[in-house]
């Protein structure tokens, strides 16, 4: 089937404080992020984060996603945008 991408946001978040992207007060959905920079993915507060490399895209079924800039990179401020999948 093919499925319709609705535009949720864009993601600007520095390397040293977490940034909110989503906080749903419904049931968690699928949602796809894009990294234009590295960026560190948190997923409904886990202990353990993902890293998303620049260019490449992530999907996680999640209520709530913090992001930060992953460390070891050029850039200060990563960048990049997230879509409802589902």
């Amino acid at each position: 089937g093919v499925g319709i991408q609705v535009p949720a946001g864009r993601i600007a978040a520095g390397r040293t404080r977490w940034q909110t992207v989503l906080l749903a007060r419904d049931k968690p959905s699928i949602y796809r992020l894009h990294a234009t920079n590295s960026l560190m993915v948190e997923v409904d507060g886990a202990a353990r984060t993902i890293r998303v490399d620049a260019g490449a895209s992530l999907d996680v079924l999640a209520k709530r996603i913090r992001v930060k800039a992953a460390t070891g990179g050029a850039a200060h401020v990563a960048q990049g945008w997230y879509v409802l999948i589902s």
